[in-house]
């Protein structure tokens, strides 16, 4: 994959529906994902006598694919920012102000070497990549962004209890949908998980020794799935066959024994998953009860307390308006997906927003629940750095917030034509 690849479908449609009662949010997506697979992610794969970690873009995933040289699987997965109006300016800019120059798999990416060395990311966070954050959280103006000027821990500390943060949501086909729970993050300084224990956990393993784990062969038979039949279109069934390992009393991973499961073609996640009681804190505080992949289409419903207490997390309630960004990964991560602008979101009739959730008593009928559909485009290599540079047209009215992308681009199929071309023309690159 390289860094001007840009996918067949520049702009994608997310059908949305969202109700609420007195205690609980409840979400309910979908949009068309054609491709098969999408609920395979990071494998481990014994091939000419070594185990190989296949973590790449999916097969359909390159726009000049070739299966001989395919190496990877990555999942489904569908996010969103969710602020209550505490992180100026994201109501105009949404996630493009979350992107910086020197961010993972941009070109200019930060070397891995200077991140560990940094006080911040490398000696107290354990990082080596620069991801996601907020330009509130450097040092200067509010729309200077350099990755390393990060303020002190104490000012950041203090950022966060004031709700300058935004939270991020992430619903995973192979990581949370076999468990029915979503991850929660939170953006501030860096991409950060929310405390607690996640569902998706990670085995170690190596080229000679293979894995810790394997699936129990009463389950799985031989232990693992054969790589050359997934190739050749065999894929498990999203609803029928067993694709992921699971830790637990009940759980469907033994340890790994390679007189059963070290063969040509052998097939391990690297992530097994930790069932609902193996989880806690705001980590998980999103549920998924049913995410179906379906006659080409994803339908996934969420759900989450209204008020949950958490410090890494947007308490909401009946009247109140949020800011809301929702994007779509399809076979490949990080950059390489199709995101929203920021949209409102009421809780209630009488809020004057975008999009309107329905108050209901009990457990919405989505039959009755009105549904929006929304655009998605592929956001390109566009950061927050060039919007605010010289380099770009209305650059003092993003410094003053005086003017957002609902305004400048009012039609999302031409902005995403004009960010691939800027992709090409390397405009936002140096």
């Amino acid at each position: 994959m390289v860094y001007d690849w840009v996918p067949k479908q520049i702009l994608k449609e997310l059908e949305v529906q969202v109700a609420y009662n007195a205690e609980e949010i409840f979400f309910r997506f979908s949009w068309e994902q054609p491709d098969p697979g999408g609920w395979l992610h990071d494998m481990i794969v014994y091939q000419d006598g070594e185990w190989r970690r296949f973590d790449g873009a999916s097969p359909w995933a390159p726009a000049d694919p070739n299966p001989d040289e395919h190496t990877g699987y990555y999942e489904d997965r569908l996010s969103f920012f969710l602020d209550d109006g505490s992180v100026h300016g994201f109501e105009n800019f949404g996630g493009w102000m979350t992107v910086h120059k020197g961010m993972r798999d941009l070109p200019d990416e930060v070397p891995a070497e200077d991140v560990e060395e940094h006080s911040h990311l490398g000696e107290v966070l354990e990082r080596s990549d620069v991801r996601k954050y907020l330009p509130q959280s450097r040092e200067g103006q509010w729309w200077e962004n350099p990755w390393d000027d990060i303020r002190p821990q104490e000012e950041l500390d203090q950022l966060k209890e004031d709700g300058v943060f935004l939270d991020l949501v992430m619903w995973r086909a192979h990581r949370s949908n076999p468990v029915g729970l979503c991850s929660d993050h939170h953006v501030l300084e860096y991409r950060h998980g929310d405390e607690g224990t996640n569902a998706h956990t990670t085995q170690e393993w190596g080229p000679e020794d293979g894995p810790e784990y394997m699936w129990d062969p009463d389950i799985v038979e031989n232990g693992a799935l054969d790589y050359a039949e997934i190739q050749n279109g065999n894929l498990p069934d999203q609803q029928e066959d067993v694709y992921w390992l699971e830790r637990g009393d009940d759980g469907n991973m033994v340890e790994f024994d390679p007189d059963v499961a070290e063969w040509e073609g052998a097939m391990i996640p690297r992530r097994p998953l930790n069932p609902p009681e193996l989880t806690e804190g705001s980590a998980v505080d999103w549920a998924a009860p049913s995410g179906i992949w379906e006659n080409g289409r994803w339908t996934v419903v969420m759900r989450r307390d209204l008020q949950v207490g958490h410090v890494d997390s947007k308490d909401l309630e009946p009247g109140g308006t949020y800011t809301w960004a929702p994007a779509i990964h399809h076979g490949i991560g990080s950059r390489w997906h199709w995101v929203a602008y920021p949209y409102q979101l009421g809780l209630g009739e009488e809020t004057d927003a975008d999009i309107t959730a329905v108050e209901v008593t009990d457990e919405p009928n989505w039959d009755e629940i009105p549904s929006e559909t929304i655009p998605l485009l592929y956001p390109g290599q566009v950061d927050w750095t060039w919007l605010t540079s010289d380099e770009h047209p209305a650059f003092n009215l993003v410094r003053n917030n005086e003017l957002g992308i609902w305004d400048f681009h009012d039609d999302p199929t031409n902005l995403a034509a004009r960010l691939v071309g800027l992709e090409v023309q390397e405009v936002p690159r140096e």
